[in-house]
């Protein structure tokens, strides 16, 4: 943390020169700072940073407050000048840091652009500070911001502090320093943030500008000739320091955010790294994170070659059915077999994939609509998932059939004989007349799981009524449903015989008459009780047509009733008072 308070101070530093140029701190407010450092909340850690750095500035000072992420939850437009940059402004600076709530998104680029904007960017010379605890979430370019904003700007420059960031994603935000001029430093924990008050405050620590920077000696080399996607190996001599790192980049490339592949080179003198999914020439660089920013300090040519490629697969196949598909290609680690509508270009959007790695070849599912589809082989490579050959493949209409009695009595079992595709997945369900969605069903059956691979049970629901049994394919993309017959499900009756009254604890004899359907019982409960639970007695109904119960000790009256189990829950068919005394 002192480093990330010596970058705080330096950046402040940095944002108030002698003539009155403004300045306006963005202070991500987002719902990760309630991460903790050393314990703290990261949000605390700011504003104690915040109040000791300001308190240590001129009050000529022309500076302002910016904030996002502190009023809304997964907002992309919460962005809000909290202060507006002026003299003497410290004091509210601090007062309005302490009330902001930490909730929101990271927009991070947008609210740049606007802390821009609000100093007249285009018109007089300004300087941003961006304070930010993670990379952008609200599908924007910051690197591309940086290079319009420099571009447009007069005297333009942002510096970017990132706090807790890591490696990785500090390389994703350093761009939008980098491109204006700026400086992005990384700040870690609560020390290193004390020990660099001092330091900053008291003005010995100066924009590292300001001093020339001797780049140190470097070389990087490779023999390997790779293929599209393939790893290879580097050797490489240099500082070796932490940040520094290896990329890969179009030949030419001079700035710093178009590598296409990077490793970073702590910790050894060799390296390895995953080529572009392009062929062609490219530049292997080791890039030195140097106190002044990014330096390519070496370079040399790689030349990447194409990889034979092909997939073999039927050129028909039923809808929801299941099927091989054999490849060829890198077969690099993340590659994948996809299943896409005919036309579609995008990398995502698959309908079904399948990892190459799970074998030679690969087996999909197709989707439930028939038509036009291809199948594609996608390449995930470093600098982005490439579709290295697409095939045609027709989809056509699965069919299926049902067949049962066109009428139950409530609760009963249905013999539902079916033809169909068959799948794994695939089911027969029973649903309420006019249901069109593909799962609420009130009872189902795998096909899978039927014996004759012909038939399966349904039991029928408990409310008389219109219904319908339906073939569901479960197929990639979702269920479709084949066919749908109706069925009339009857009201069931039952009766129930048993003593008027009985002694309290006794055992007595009880018979009915009803479906006797598996599940079905007759218990003993409070009388009056409505639930179809919290029976003090009960006997299953299926083996026989009388049974006995045991009276409960307590005196008083009761219920012995006839509970129905159907395919949509217990209900009560028949219901007969009894006294115990």
């Amino acid at each position: 943390m002192r480093i990330w308070m010596m970058a705080l101070g330096v950046l402040l530093a940095v944002a108030t020169p002698a003539r009155a140029e403004q300045s306006l701190i963005v202070l991500d407010a987002s719902g990760s700072m309630w991460g903790r450092i050393d314990g703290k909340p990261k949000l605390e850690i700011a504003r104690e940073a915040l109040r000791t750095v300001l308190g240590g500035m001129a009050p000529e000072n022309e500076i302002g407050l910016l904030a996002y992420g502190h009023r809304e939850r997964g907002n992309c437009s919460d962005i809000e000048l909290v202060v507006a940059p002026g003299r003497n402004k410290a004091g509210a600076i601090n007062e309005a840091a302490g009330k902001l709530r930490f909730l929101g998104k990271t927009p991070l680029t947008e609210a740049v652009r606007q802390a821009a904007i609000a100093l007249r960017y285009t018109e007089e010379k300004a300087t941003v500070i961006l304070i930010t605890d993670g990379i952008e979430t609200c599908q924007a370019d910051p690197c591309a911001l940086g290079a319009e904003l420099a571009k447009a700007g007069v005297g333009f420059t942002a510096h970017v502090v990132g706090f807790d960031l890591s490696r990785e994603d500090g390389r994703k935000v350093a761009c939008l320093a980098e491109k204006t001029g700026g400086r992005y430093i990384a700040a870690a924990n609560a020390a290193q943030l004390q020990d660099a008050l001092k330091t900053t405050v008291s003005g010995t620590v100066r924009p590292a500008a300001a001093t020339a920077v001797k780049r140190p000696a470097a070389t990087v080399r490779t023999s390997a000739k790779p293929s599209i996607g393939q790893s290879f190996a580097a050797d490489w001599t240099g500082p070796g320091a932490a940040g520094d790192y290896l990329d890969i980049v179009p030949a030419g490339s001079k700035g710093f955010d178009a590598e296409l592949s990077y490793v970073y080179v702590e910790g050894g003198k060799g390296a390895t790294l995953r080529a572009p999914g392009r062929p062609g020439s490219y530049e292997l660089r080791y890039v030195w994170m140097g106190p002044d920013g990014r330096h390519a300090l070496a370079t040399t040519r790689i030349e990447v070659a194409d990889a034979p490629h092909a997939l073999e697969a039927p050129a028909r196949i039923a809808a929801g059915t299941s099927f091989d598909v054999s490849w060829k290609g890198p077969g690099q680690p993340g590659d994948y077999v996809d299943l896409v509508r005919r036309g579609h270009t995008a990398p995502d959007g698959e309908i079904a994939y399948a990892y190459l790695d799970s074998g030679n070849p690969v087996r999909l599912k197709a989707p439930g609509e028939a038509g036009p589809y291809q199948l594609r082989y996608i390449l995930a490579a470093p600098d982005g998932r490439k579709t290295l050959v697409a095939i045609p493949l027709e989809v056509t209409p699965s069919v299926a059939t049902l067949a049962f009695p066109p009428d139950a009595v409530a609760g009963s079992n249905i013999s539902v004989h079916w033809r169909g595709p068959g799948a794994a997945g695939d089911y027969i369900d029973l649903v309420r007349q006019g249901h069109r969605d593909a799962s609420g069903e009130l009872a189902y059956a795998y096909v899978e799981q039927s014996e004759d691979q012909e038939t399966v049970a349904l039991r029928a629901p408990g409310a008389p009524g219109a219904y319908r049994i339906r073939y569901v394919l479960a197929a990639a993309g979702g269920h479709t449903i084949l066919a749908e017959v109706p069925l009339t499900v009857r009201a069931a009756t039952a009766s129930l015989e048993a003593p008027a009254s009985v002694r309290p604890g006794e055992d007595f004899a009880v018979s009915w008459q009803g479906p006797n359907g598996e599940g079905d019982y007759v218990d003993l409960v409070p009388a009056g009780s409505r639930e179809t639970s919290g029976e003090l007695s009960y006997v299953y109904t299926q083996a026989a047509s009388d049974g006995r119960l045991a009276a409960p000790d307590k005196p008083g009256r009761y219920d012995i009733r006839y509970i129905l189990k159907a395919g949509d829950g217990l209900s009560v068919l028949a219901r007969r008072s009894i006294e115990v005394r």
